[in-house]
């Protein structure tokens, strides 16, 4: 008798054990894809963070000639492409200073009738179509004029630390607003929690040209220079994709975030999975050298000018 007790006591407690091991972890879990915790280390306090960069005095010395290489080269090509720069930022205000509120119109398409002038034909993943189109507000006397052309953007950087990402503006001004009208019609064509857009109605006129050509991007090199980014690393995500990311997509945050990486050198990058561009951006870490930085720099200037697949 003695015997049986003791054994249904040890699987008693084994049972209980192992429920409050996984309740535990399914806290942890949910804290970290919340967002609360705000350092790694204290959203698993069970377990030390290991970061997936590499250490050493090899990839220190690494480190040192990255940063002295991401200094020479955004602070030359500011100087170099600084007119392009300036009147980019011109052309997109004179654009906006006219109309600078917009209305999203999103309305289930006739497909026997080809799209009209200024409408956004855009095919769900379902196979439905949809007619998107943009109506300017009337502005009101004493209204807002000015719409700065400079796009400021919180994106999420290494170790979780928070900046603002400059961009040169490609969509009308009040873009975020209607985000949520195109999430709800279920036209995102990325996975959660990113969101994108082939086709996306927001882009005005001169935003498609700033878009094709990258120079929208051009204002990142102040990023660069001030230590926000690098020339080479995982894109920057925004803080309500990273709420939802899992502890191991959390690792994308263990180096500074780039303007290329692995993901932006595939071709059809868009229709690449969220989980294998996450895959992507891990392996660069783990590898991490001055070779694979050069090849992804030149492979990235070559998708530029003479690969399109990734629009």
């Amino acid at each position: 008798m003695m015997e049986n007790k003791t054994e249904k006591d040890i699987r008693e407690e084994i049972a209980e054990a192992d429920a409050g091991a996984a309740l535990g972890a399914d806290m942890d879990a949910a804290d970290v894809n919340a967002g609360y915790a705000p350092a790694p280390a204290q959203a698993l306090p069970r377990q030390a963070w290991q970061s997936y960069e590499r250490k050493g005095v090899g990839h220190a010395l690494y480190k040192f000639c990255k940063r002295t290489f991401d200094i020479v080269s955004a602070t030359l090509m500011l100087i170099v492409l600084s007119p392009l720069i300036l009147l980019c930022l011109f052309i997109k205000w004179a654009e906006d200073f006219r109309h600078p509120r917009y209305e999203l119109h999103i309305e289930r398409a006739d497909d026997s009738m080809p799209a009209g002038k200024g409408v956004t034909r855009i095919i769900r993943k379902d196979g439905v179509a949809f007619d998107c189109s943009l109506t300017p507000v009337k502005k009101e006397k004493g209204g807002k004029r000015f719409v700065n052309p400079v796009y400021t953007s919180t994106r999420v950087g290494k170790n979780r630390k928070e900046f603002k990402l400059f961009k040169i503006r490609s969509m009308v001004p009040n873009a975020e607003e209607m985000k949520a009208q195109l999430i709800e019609a279920g036209l995102n064509e990325a996975d959660p929690p990113v969101f994108k857009m082939k086709d996306d109605p927001r882009i005005t006129k001169f935003g498609k040209f700033l878009r094709k050509t990258s120079c929208d991007e051009l204002p990142q090199l102040l990023n660069i220079i001030r230590g926000d980014m690098s020339v080479v690393g995982p894109r920057p995500a925004l803080p309500d994709e990273v709420k939802e990311y899992t502890v191991e997509q959390l690792h994308r945050f263990d180096v500074k975030g780039g303007l290329l990486c692995l993901w932006q050198i595939q071709k059809n990058r868009n229709d690449i999975p969220f989980e294998e561009w996450v895959r992507l951006d891990l392996d660069y870490i783990a590898r991490q050298s001055a070779g694979l930085d050069l090849k992804i720099i030149f492979k990235g200037a070559y998708m530029v000018l003479f690969d399109r697949s990734g629009e």
